[in-house]
């Protein structure tokens, strides 16, 4: 389902006067005094540095050698910018407290005229997207380069198995974004998602649209994105539907989705739960390339307690390039054909890695992640948890993997409206109408004043 065109350019619009204000305003001087609050030193020289897909981010060199990042969280590419950084801080100190996931050092977070920024320890490396990608591909994001040798991509998946098997181990009771209370921390904010962010910016729900709490069981929280996405095909107010057809088949699919994911949590649906992150991937892993180890896991910003199923099936990052971006070239067909080698040669350098963490005494057998993510793609879990994590992608992942699975052979849109309800069938008698006067109007629901998106 395409996103709101007339929501985007409005976040594009505001991030541009965001920008502009932030750089009119000698943001180099910013970045060394927000440096100097936090952490003491003379004070060499700042500059802009790599920026992510959600922040600007400045390099501070001291007169010790030291060097730190001043990141600013960037109006318009992120809504809740206070509780994403929030959420990042913590994560990334109960990372270097509690795990051997390397991670860079917090020195300080506050909030400045800019909006919430983070001072943290600079880290050397090259980004392991880089090294993995093909080289004549030279627009758009990196894909993993079709000519490299298992030998390498073994050296580099083992570095990534050690750090899943690592993120895997610790356990929570309930799911949720960790706040620190003391010298603990516990889930006591709701799971704020990359596709809660791009829902609110790309869509334009309304905060009511997304979920607002923790979750205590993942039964609850598989509905609660599954009631996303109903939110999403109902309220996006344009780019929604192509016709009447297109729109029954959306809405069919949302409605039997719901009904699969109520029961594909049984395992674990109250847990023990596990530490997610949705931008895990070789992109943001800084690896020391004469070594080829990992110096620094980079972006936690949409990390979450997750029900265990996200981290028990297989991952979506192989080939690089983000599930969005599958089937821009070609259909999800090709794209898995090309996928599954590549997973067999994970599975067997994960299995490896188990055996030696187990040997170590550092991972316990009922730890393993190999088998279930192996089966996750024959049971379907695997698409499951990523139509439910992914709006964009929801309605090819749908009727190209999960609705023959899980209602058999495809006749007619009417054999699978017989499957709702009635008064899911009520809803889709009317829900197309809808969507035309929606469409017809061309606006944009305001749910924030100007004032209330800067202080967010």
């Amino acid at each position: 389902m395409y996103f709101d065109h007339l929501a985007e350019e409005r976040q594009d619009r505001n991030f541009e006067l965001w920008l502009h204000a932030f750089l009119q305003r000698e943001p180099e001087q910013l970045a060394m005094h927000l440096a100097k609050k936090h952490r003491k030193g003379k004070i060499l020289a700042a500059c802009l540095w790599k920026n992510g897909a959600f922040n600007v981010c400045y390099r501070v060199k001291y007169e010790d050698s030291t060097n730190v990042i001043v990141r600013f969280a960037a109006l318009g590419r992120a809504v809740f910018r206070q509780e994403k950084t929030d959420n990042e801080v913590t994560v990334l100190r109960y990372l270097r407290q509690h795990t051997q996931v390397p991670v860079p050092e917090v020195y300080g977070t506050g909030t400045c005229w800019a909006g919430p920024y983070i001072v943290m320890g600079f880290v050397e490396g090259d980004l392991l997207s880089n090294v993995l990608k093909d080289p004549l591909k030279k627009e758009g994001r990196p894909v993993l380069n079709p000519r490299i040798s298992d030998r390498a991509l073994k050296i580099a998946y083992r570095e990534m198995a050690y750090l899943v098997l690592e993120l895997s181990k610790p356990q929570f009771s309930c799911i949720g974004a960790l706040v620190q209370e003391g010298k603990d921390f516990v889930v006591g904010r709701r799971p704020l998602t990359f596709n809660m962010n791009e829902l609110i910016t790309s869509a334009n729900l309304a905060p009511t649209d997304v979920p607002t709490s923790t979750f205590e069981s993942a039964a609850d929280y598989f509905e609660a994105l599954a009631e996303q996405h109903l939110s999403h095909l109902r309220n996006q107010r344009n780019n929604a539907v192509t016709d009447e057809v297109d729109c029954q088949k959306k809405f069919v699919a949302r409605c039997l989705f719901r009904k699969i994911v109520r029961n594909i949590s049984v395992e674990h649906c109250h847990g023990p739960y596990r530490l997610y992150c949705d931008d895990f991937r070789p992109s943001n892993i800084l690896v020391d390339v004469e070594r080829f180890c990992v110096n620094a896991v980079i972006d936690w910003e949409f990390t979450y307690v997750a029900p265990a199923e996200f981290a028990y099936v297989a991952p979506w990052w192989l080939m690089l390039q983000s599930p969005e971006d599958w089937d821009s070239d070609s259909d999800l067909d090709d794209f898995l054909a090309r996928y599954k080698p590549r997973l067999c040669l994970f599975l067997d350098v994960l299995r490896s890695c188990e055996d030696e963490k187990i040997a170590e005494g550092t991972l316990l057998d009922s730890q393993r992640l190999a088998a279930r993510m192996e089966d996750s793609m024959e049971s379907g879990l695997f698409w499951v948890c990523l139509a439910a994590r992914y709006s964009s992608m929801f309605d090819d992942i749908y009727w190209n993997f999960l609705d023959k699975m899980y209602h058999g052979p495809f006749g007619s849109i009417e054999d699978r409206i017989q499957l709702l309800d009635e008064e899911e069938r009520k809803e889709l008698s009317g829900i197309f109408q809808v969507k035309m006067e929606q469409a017809r109007k061309g606006i944009l629901d305001e749910h924030y004043s100007t004032d209330t998106l800067v202080d967010l």
